[in-house]
């Protein structure tokens, strides 16, 4: 994945999880080839499954949140992005999402309409 080949990190990762399923750290490695491969579909679905293993997975949540943010659903994204810094404080891109995903459902809510 360092060297942005993620179609390759994609089938490496998805016979790594047939080998060992349940392995968290293969479950959310899959989940970020998927997203930066631009399948944020099956992202989401993995940095599911990595939260049912791990529900204390503060990077998973964040990670849920940037799909649900490309599928439109930017209330739902809001709500992981607060969990995940409620979890991990210190993680400074966990703040810089909820106020990104913040002013974007700002500009796109029901007053944003009215307005228009």
């Amino acid at each position: 994945m360092g060297e942005r080949r993620h179609h390759d990190a994609v089938s490496l990762l998805e016979r790594a999880k047939a080998l060992e399923p349940g392995r968290g750290s293969i479950v959310e490695a899959l989940a970020i080839a998927y997203f930066n491969s631009g399948r944020h579909e099956l992202a989401m679905r993995e940095f599911e499954e990595a939260l049912e293993i791990d529900p204390t997975n503060h990077f998973a949540r964040y990670g849920l949140s940037r799909c649900l943010r490309s599928a439109g659903r930017l209330e739902h994204a809001i709500g992981q992005v607060k969990l995940a810094m409620a979890m991990a404080p210190e993680v400074e891109i966990y703040g810089s999402a909820l106020r990104r995903y913040q002013h974007e459902l700002g500009s796109t809510g029901p007053a944003a309409e009215s307005e228009a």
